[in-house]
């Protein structure tokens, strides 16, 4: 898992944070103008990359949180299954099991692809390796 640490002032809408082990894309950020006695606060709201859960954090301003790497790459499909798709990787060369993507788009062209074993044959995707999970980003 690649992740860096960066401050959290820094960031900004259509980033990405880990929340309790969760890539998260940031959706919005606030900024507070410091008290008399306190420092400026961040608030977050922010949607799970895997779970699709909203979060709403407040961090101190100069805090350091964890960022995730995002890896991006290009797939070749080998075979689609009713619960998984196996892809190859065009640069490791290696084969990765994936679930089935949460967006319709990307699950009917899947569909289509897996009814016609000549065009799933010649087809490619995109996709995200981030957090120890891969996601379909799509399909080429």
């Amino acid at each position: 898992m690649s992740i860096r640490r960066d401050e959290i002032q820094k960031l900004k809408s259509g980033n990405y944070i880990m929340v309790d082990g969760e890539p998260c894309e940031i959706k919005s950020t606030e900024r507070s103008k410091s008290g008399k006695h306190g420092h400026a606060k961040v608030r977050v709201v922010c949607v799970g990359v895997f779970d699709d859960k909203k979060r709403s954090l407040t961090f101190p301003s100069g805090d350091l949180v964890d960022v995730p790497i995002i890896e991006k790459g290009n797939a070749q499909i080998n075979f689609i299954n009713d619960d998984k798709i196996n892809i190859l990787d065009l640069e490791t060369y290696q084969s990765i099991d994936v679930d089935w993507p949460e967006e319709e788009g990307l699950r009917n062209k899947l569909k289509e692809l897996q009814g016609d074993p000549e065009k799933m044959s010649n087809a490619k995707m995109g996709f995200w390796r981030l957090a120890g999970n891969i996601i379909i980003k799509r399909i080429l």
